[in-house]
């Protein structure tokens, strides 16, 4: 049984927290998060039997939440209306939230309410909401960061600074832990795709993010200067290349080389490797992502 959902307008960021027991005001009646069908796509030749799947995709998901507003007196209940009126909008999409998932639903109309007196008055009011879901998949809440390449502050103390020599190997400020090879897990379901986050510290020319066990690759037709950062989404839906070097980032497509691939994580481990033509000493690498899941029950 759902007993707790999260629902946030994604354009205006209004909030509202429906619960079957602890809210005052919204109650939270039921939670039906529909499913997700598929299409199988398959081919046949003469005097085949049976037929061969090409390829299988997810369809769309509706969601159905009905809920109870309840009110002190007549006021109240138009004021609370009023908001929940406010929140359910066809054109604002709706970030609903359960537990450590969460999933995106824009509303099929606007609310919905009960039209009998019983279930409609001032002091109580049912109400239904129906939504539509484009991506029918759950995202983690929590977006996983992993390190390919970073420097880390290693200050030594207590810190002398005098005529005489220093110890063997100078003072220590920073220590680089490269590593050209990444693991990522993907804990989810479904594949993923990611945020890749590189940085330059210096001249970097033509970085590429390699997966090691397909050989797909993302490069970069582009020489970074020191202090650039270069940000890719391959987020089905929100793919993007944007780079610069302040943080009003400009679209960085053009530098994609034509063979690059979006990358995206399967489900278990893929491994990552970055590079670069030359100074991949330079560039710290980072990669995000979400867990995706079908279904959270």
């Amino acid at each position: 049984m759902i007993e707790h959902v999260k629902l946030t307008n994604k354009s205006t960021s209004a909030v509202l927290e429906l619960d079957s027991v602890s809210t005052p005001v919204y109650i939270l009646d039921s939670v039906d998060w529909g499913s997700a069908g598929s299409t199988h796509h398959s081919s046949k030749y003469v005097d085949q039997i049976g037929e061969y799947v090409t390829s299988t995709s997810i369809d769309t998901r509706s969601v159905e939440i009905t809920g109870w507003i309840v009110a002190e007196d007549e006021s109240h209940m138009i004021q609370y209306r009023r908001f929940l009126n406010s929140l359910i909008n066809p054109k604002q999409a709706l970030s609903m939230e359960y537990k450590e998932y969460v999933l995106t639903v824009l509303p099929n109309s606007s609310v919905r309410y009960s039209a009998s007196t019983s279930e409609n008055n001032e002091v109580m009011c049912k109400f239904k909401l129906d939504g539509f879901c484009p991506d029918p998949a759950f995202y983690s809440v929590e977006e996983d960061k992993v390190s390919a390449a970073s420097t880390t502050g290693k200050f030594r103390f207590p810190l002398v600074i005098s005529a005489t020599p220093s110890p063997p190997g100078g003072v220590v400020f920073g220590e680089r832990k490269p590593s050209l090879i990444a693991s990522i897990l993907n804990n989810g379901t479904m594949a993923a795709g990611m945020r890749i986050v590189l940085k330059a510290n210096g001249s970097v020319v033509e970085p590429t993010v390699t997966n090691v066990i397909t050989n797909e690759f993302i490069k970069i037709r582009k020489t970074m200067v020191a202090g650039e950062t270069i940000e890719i989404s391959t987020v089905p839906g929100n793919k993007y290349i944007m780079g610069g070097t302040t943080s009003a980032l400009e679209n960085y497509f053009r530098y994609r080389d034509y063979r690059s691939s979006w990358l995206q994580l399967e489900v278990g481990e893929t491994i990552i490797a970055y590079g670069a033509t030359s100074n991949v000493e330079n560039l710290d690498v980072f990669i995000y992502h979400y867990d995706k899941f079908l279904e959270v029950q």
